[in-house]
């Protein structure tokens, strides 16, 4: 057995046994032209679990090894075998090749368009390839099993990886376009993988394009950065989108937290967790621990509340947005001249509750309204209603009931009513021009020891005027 060495160049990548055989051209001697061999391929590291995987391209030249022995044609060392490519041109080779280069395979003349619709990472169908990929007794480690996906035969994949399937890969998949695929696709990507299944990739694909990171946890976890989005793709060019079934957490240690948009659109905070996800038995929950309990008591696969909250706040262990500040202020400002800070919790067990150890300031330039269907309650062991100019009370019924001291300052107060005015407290001072205005009935107000009297003449003004003998 003797082994010599012959410089060829590769015709094609095909292999229709999936495994790493290529075909290479070699000048024969004098005038005979070429011939085609088979090569096998050759890795400086590698076997069924773990290899380095560079198949040569078409076009390439390459230094192989082979066996002319007639008698060893039996031997297991028979045959070609890929030994490395050689840089540059070798004087005298390329001339005894094909002058039409089409008959060389060019897998990258056959671009497949980024805005062509694709899948991103597809299972390929059996009957999308012309053999299956063996499984009983495999050529390729787990990392490279995908690389002829694509467009059957040809391997579209180089690499490194070991025994436990990290590995570090470049892909470039895709189906022909000139073949009309049912279901074409583009997977070009870099990318280090760890045995566990985590990644790192860079992906220039129709659907996803741009930078990819996830964890083992497949499709709970992950980052993308696109950088760029055809009509098929989901993400927006620029977009970093994050998902997680984990907790979040943001932090610096030393410096400012600034988020904000710039000439874009809004900035939106959303809780969608439903009861059913409530952590742990409590206010309204689930005794089991599994969630709020239906409004019927049922079980706790439900959004709906149970009615009535019990406590002040009700269940805050889910679906709760939460702004804390432990040593400082907490600010809202809506600077346009036309800006509108809205409040809104339509429920009809609903509360918005302001609790605050200090004072409760509500200051307006302009028009300031407290307005319910129902009641309004002020409560504290003093009222105080100052008016500059007018301090002015409307109802079918006012009732004014103080324990101490009931005050109204204005240069003018007016009580109105349809039916009853009824002020009630061990002292009521009223101070300013005083106008009192009812339909009927009778009415005392009673201020130090004077009695008035309420008193209608027709056509004239509702005065009140001082009894006889007060």
């Amino acid at each position: 057995m003797t082994l010599r060495l012959k410089v060829g160049t590769v015709m094609s990548q095909g292999d229709v046994g999936r495994t790493g055989r290529f075909t290479v051209a070699f000048r024969l001697p004098g005038e005979l032209g070429i011939q085609e061999e088979s090569v096998r391929y050759v890795t400086p590291y590698g076997n069924r679990e773990a290899a380095f995987v560079a198949i040569p391209l078409a076009n390439s030249q390459v230094l192989c090894a082979y066996e002319d022995d007639i008698v060893g044609t039996g031997d297991e060392v028979g045959g070609y075998y890929y030994l490395g490519s050689v840089m540059g041109d070798i004087p005298g080779l390329n001339a005894a090749l094909p002058e039409d280069s089409s008959e060389i395979e060019n897998p990258s003349s056959d671009y497949v368009s980024k805005d062509k619709p694709g899948l991103f990472g597809p299972d390929v169908q059996k009957d999308q390839t012309p053999m299956p990929i063996q499984t009983e007794n495999p050529t390729w480690p787990d990392a490279f099993k995908d690389m002829y996906e694509g467009k059957g035969i040809i391997p579209e994949a180089i690499g490194l990886t070991n025994y436990r399937g990290d590995a570090f890969k470049i892909t470039s998949r895709y189906n022909s376009s000139q073949k009309n695929s049912p279901d074409p696709f583009q997977d070009w990507r870099l990318g280090m993988y760890s045995g566990s299944g985590k990644k790192i990739e860079l992906v220039d694909s129709p659907i996803v394009d741009g930078i990819v990171m996830s964890n083992e946890h497949k499709g709970k976890d992950f980052f993308i950065w696109s950088s760029g989005g055809s009509k098929d793709s989901p993400f927006s060019e620029g977009e970093y989108h994050m998902r997680t079934h984990g907790p979040v957490n943001l932090y610096t240690l030393v410096n400012n937290f600034h988020i904000w948009v710039e000439d874009g659109l809004n900035i939106e905070i959303e809780n969608k967790s439903t009861p059913s996800k409530s952590y742990g038995p409590g206010i309204n929950a689930d005794p089991t621990g599994g969630g709020m309990k239906a409004a019927d008591g049922g079980g706790s696969n439900t959004d709906e509340y149970e009615e009535g909250r019990q406590g002040k706040y009700g269940n805050e262990s889910t679906g709760c947005i939460q702004l804390k500040s432990k040593y400082n202020n907490i600010s809202l400002q809506a600077s346009g001249s036309d800006s509108v800070v809205y409040v809104e919790a339509p429920g009809n067990e609903a509360k918005v509750i302001v609790d605050c150890g200090g004072s409760v300031d509500i200051v307006s330039q302009g028009k300031a309204t407290v307005q319910s269907n129902t009641e309004v309650e002020v409560n504290a062991p003093l009222v105080d209603i100052n008016g500059s100019d007018t301090v002015e009370v409307t109802a079918s019924e006012v009732k004014i009931t103080g324990s101490d001291t009931v005050e109204v300052t204005a240069p003018e107060v007016k009580v109105s009513g349809d039916a009853l005015i009824d002020l009630t407290a061990p002292k009521i001072n009223l101070t300013g021009a005083i106008s009192v205005m009812g339909t009927g009935g009778s009415f005392n107000l009673k201020t130090h020891t004077h009695y008035y009297d309420w008193k209608h003449e027709a056509g004239n003004s509702n005065t009140l005027q001082p009894n006889e003998g007060s």
